[in-house]
Parts: C-alpha cells; sequence; structure tokens
C-alpha cells in the first residue's frame, strides 16, 4: 500500500498530498503525533478541515468512503 507507506514517512509539520480523484484531492498534515486530514473540494478551493488521527489506516479508511 503505497499511501500508507508514503504518511508513514511524514515528519512533524510535514504534509502529504493525496492523489487527485472524483473527489478533488487530501490534505494529510502530521503534527505532534497526530495526522489532520483536509478535504480539497473537487473544483478547487480552500482545503477544509475534516478530521484528525491517531492511526493512519483510520485515515485511509475514511478517505476511501469518500465517492
Amino acid at each position: 500500500m503505497a499511501i500508507f507507506e508514503e504518511i508513514k514517512k511524514l515528519k512533524d509539520g510535514q504534509c502529504f498530498i493525496w492523489p487527485e480523484s472524483d473527489y478533488g484531492k487530501a490534505e494529510v498534515w502530521f503534527k505532534n503525533g497526530l495526522y489532520f486530514l483536509f478535504e480539497i473540494p473537487q473544483y478547487g478551493g480552500m482545503p477544509i478541515y475534516y478530521n484528525c488521527y491517531a492511526q493512519i489506516s483510520d485515515l485511509i479508511n475514511q478517505v476511501e468512503t469518500w465517492t
């Protein structure tokens, strides 16, 4: 799972941009041991805070439910 590995490599304060899909892109920020998920609207615009996660697998499962 390439996305899992990319997110796992993040250091404090770094961001991972999720590859584009039907929902647009997602940003994942790693800060203080937590992963913050932001949804980028499909047609552009400012990222929207979605949730924070302690586990990468929970974050990935959430993004995979977006259509």
